[in-house]
């Protein structure tokens, strides 16, 4: 039964500067050997495996004591960051979202100081909230993984789940703003589904074990072999005392296992489980069903303990009524040992039911007491499967294949993100590239007009030199090319000559204002065509869209008073272009190249009419294929 959901590793090489932020879960206490949660484990367990293959690793915590330095070497590669935000003392996980902004801005500041890391990974919700508030501002991609989903929690624990009530919508954003998520198991890449997520950026990547610190039985020195017909079956639960981790469901099967004996480890010091509320409950019930004598709580233990403990079972027992992945039965099975577990979450992918294990549906007593008496009763078969599941996580689920799949998910997100958001040299040369190719095909089309540009500089040429004028007009960008051509008639484009008579409509600011407060903006140029204009006169307006009320107002004007009318505009047809006597359209769907394409026209039209001003000064009566008193 595989446990990938795309999940083959990528191409990509060099070492990264990865960042890892888990809030609550501080990798020390796994590194410390403490009795610490599968967060803390999992984060502890892949960054020292990134660290060892030349990647580097800062995992960003909360700093909960103020006697913490802030920055603790711990590996090769890692580095655990204790970041300020709240205040320095332990906060229940419910207590940190509040404090997340603030995580953010001081781990962006850290990383200014230190260097931008080319990946963020999130572990937890209120981890996501810091990374991506921070990849943001560094413009860099963050990874999710969940761990736990607030949405599986509420349906589960109803009224005592007691997360914030923003969790469900905050989880929903980070499914759609992380460049990838990595979900832990099938199931829960369906409840991703379920908030949204794109399924292209869902990516699977499983818990892990150490093979190394959890082997079977035979490598313990003094550790109780095979059980002989007289010993009870040793049971062993590991984890935190919480409700929904189900031991109560095994205590409740022990009635229906008389030979049984069950060691549940986890929870506080021995010392203070007369004071967890857990605890007590799991004792009372044990009372409730006679089996006082036959269940044991240790209370904490370490990891070297831990692994003692499974090991010397005959059967392990997970039975939650949730589990987003659990690391408990990869133990189990890299001790060799075979595992009674709940049909959830995690456990479907880990435990390969029938060969590895056993699985039960969720707080079935019945189907659990089921499974436990039947391997107890046949020792071979709960051999088979000890060994079974030991060359499973060997080969699934090894650190080593951990880290090598979030090695991949990273560089995908590196890769996807990069080519998403180019820096902004490689941005601004694609945006010049493209726009050279729109442009260049403009003007290719425009060769086709040349006859009419040079029909219209030597009709121009004709009405100047006689002593005419022209007009020009344009709103934006156009009125800024207006203002050029006509500067370049007043003034000189290429030769000497005499200044000719050009009037900008647009630049005729008092006018404007005067004529736009007493008649309204559409009479803007229109007035001043009147006013400027005579019969044989050329008005020259250019607008992107050919649709500028203004300009068109100022086309009809100038046709009721016997003026020649020419138009540069976009895309045709356009009103502009039919009210006009001649027009040049430029096809092209940005406005800034229609724009710079006017120009070159407006630049070709001057060198038209500075030829025949060359012309004329060597020969006054000629004009260059045309009469001076002709038109063309």
């Amino acid at each position: 039964m595989s446990t990938d959901h795309r999940t083959t590793p990528q191409g990509g090489s060099g070492p990264l500067d990865v960042a890892m932020v888990s809030e609550h879960a501080s990798p020390l206490a796994a590194l410390g050997g403490v009795d610490a949660g599968g967060q803390n484990v999992f984060v502890a367990s892949l960054a020292s495996r990134l660290g060892r293959t030349g990647h580097r690793v800062r995992v960003y915590t909360r700093r909960d004591d103020p006697g913490l330095p802030v920055q603790v070497e711990v590996g090769p590669g890692v580095t655990v960051v204790h970041v300020p935000a709240g205040p320095a003392r332990e906060l229940s996980k419910d207590e940190l979202a509040p404090y997340m902004d603030e995580f953010a801005r001081w781990m962006t500041e850290h990383w200014r100081r230190e260097g931008t890391p080319d990946v963020v990974h999130a572990h937890f919700w209120m981890s996501g909230m810091a990374a991506t508030a921070a990849a943001a501002t560094a413009r860099i991609p963050a990874v999710q993984t969940f761990h736990a989903l607030g949405s599986v929690k509420r349906r589960h624990q109803g009224t005592a789940d007691t997360s914030p009530s923003c969790r469900l919508e905050t989880e929903a954003r980070l499914v759609a703003q992380n460049q990838l998520v990595l979900a832990t198991c099938r199931d829960e890449v369906q409840e991703l589904m379920g908030l949204g997520a794109d399924p292209d950026r869902v990516r699977t990547v499983p818990c892990g074990v150490d093979a190394e610190a959890f082997v079977p039985a035979a490598d313990h020195p003094g550790t109780g072999g095979q059980r002989s017909a007289q010993e009870p079956v040793r049971l062993v639960a590991v984890g935190r005392l919480v409700e929904r981790k189900g031991v109560d469901v095994v205590v409740r099967a022990l009635a229906q296992v008389p030979q049984a004996h069950l060691t549940v480890a986890g929870g506080p010091e021995r010392s203070a489980l007369h004071d967890d509320p857990e605890a007590r409950r799991l004792l009372a019930l044990a009372e409730e069903y006679g089996v006082s004598d036959r269940l044991t709580l240790t209370g904490r233990v370490d990891r070297q303990e831990a692994a003692r403990l499974l090991s010397s079972a005959d059967v392990v027992t997970c039975t939650p009524w949730y589990e987003p992945f659990g690391i408990v039965p990869l133990e189990a099975m890299a001790c060799g040992r075979p595992v009674v577990g709940s049909a959830v979450g995690g456990l479907l992918d880990s435990i390969d039911d029938g060969t590895t294990g056993l699985l039960v549906p969720p707080r079935d007593v019945d189907a659990t007491a089921a499974a436990i008496r039947r391997l107890a009763e046949d020792p071979e078969l709960a051999e088979r499967m000890g060994r079974a599941g030991r060359e499973r996580v060997q080969e699934l689920f090894s650190w080593e294949r951990v880290a090598a799949l979030t090695e991949a998910a990273y560089r995908e997100a590196c890769a996807a993100y990069a080519e998403a958001h180019p820096s902004r040299p490689e941005a601004t040369r694609r945006r010049l590239a493209e726009h050279r190719v729109e442009l260049d095909r403009a003007l290719a089309a425009l060769e086709d007009e040349a006859d009419v540009v040079d029909r219209w500089g030597r009709r121009l040429f004709d009405r100047l030199h006689e002593g005419g004028r022209v007009l020009a007009a344009g709103n934006g960008g156009s009125a800024a090319e207006a203002q050029h051509f006509t500067a370049e008639l007043v003034g000189r484009f290429q030769g000497e000559r005499r200044p000719l008579a050009a009037v900008c409509l647009s630049a005729e600011t008092s006018s404007l204002t005067a004529i736009v407060n007493d008649y309204g903006a559409d009479e803007a140029f229109a007035r001043q065509v009147q006013a400027h204009g005579r019969a044989g006169d050329v008005v020259v307006l250019l607008s992107t869209s050919g649709s500028s009320p203004n300009v068109l107002a100022a086309a009809r004007r100038a046709r009721q008073e016997g003026m020649v009318v020419w138009a540069l505009t976009g895309r045709a047809p356009n009103p502009l272009a039919e009210l006009a006597d001649e027009a040049v359209c430029v096809p092209a769907d940005s406005t800034s190249v229609v724009q710079e394409a006017h120009l070159v026209l407006l630049h070709a039209l001057c060198a038209v009419m500075d030829e025949g001003f060359m012309h004329c000064r060597r020969d006054p009566d000629t004009v260059p294929g045309e009469s001076r008193k002709g038109t063309p």
